[in-house]
């Protein structure tokens, strides 16, 4: 073989691997979280009270960003977590919005993707 050859050769299974963890990365892990949404988390009761709300999905950490009232759940192994927030209105206490995120963390590779997000529209 020549270095010309061995050199293409080279380059083109470097390239494959790109094209693989690229494909990988960026739509594989994404949808395969997608499909492993936890169960409670797939019906989520949107303008329902924070009693009914907590009822349905447990007891949250609660936290207070911008004077609305944020509940989180965290569900999943240690490199492989979902994050469930949902948003409460201040004044009547209903859930308004939701966002359901996933970190993934393998090989280096530290990702955020958003599952889904809703918004009651006001």
């Amino acid at each position: 073989m020549s270095k010309r050859t061995l050199f293409i050769i080279i380059v083109s299974m470097f390239t494959m691997v790109i094209f693989f963890y690229v494909f990988v990365f960026s739509y594989v892990v994404p949808n395969a979280a997608k499909i492993s949404i936890p169960y409670t988390w797939r019906n989520l009761p949107l303008m329902q009270d924070t009693s009914v709300v907590n009822t349905y999905l447990g007891a949250p950490k609660k936290e207070m960003k911008n004077n609305a009232l944020v509940e989180s759940w965290m569900k999943g192994i240690n490199n492989q977590q979902y994050l469930l927030s949902i948003q409460f209105s201040t004044i009547s206490h209903l859930a308004i919005a939701y966002k359901i995120e996933y970190h993934f963390e393998k090989w280096h590779l530290t990702k955020e993707y958003i599952l889904e997000e809703k918004e009651i529209s006001k």
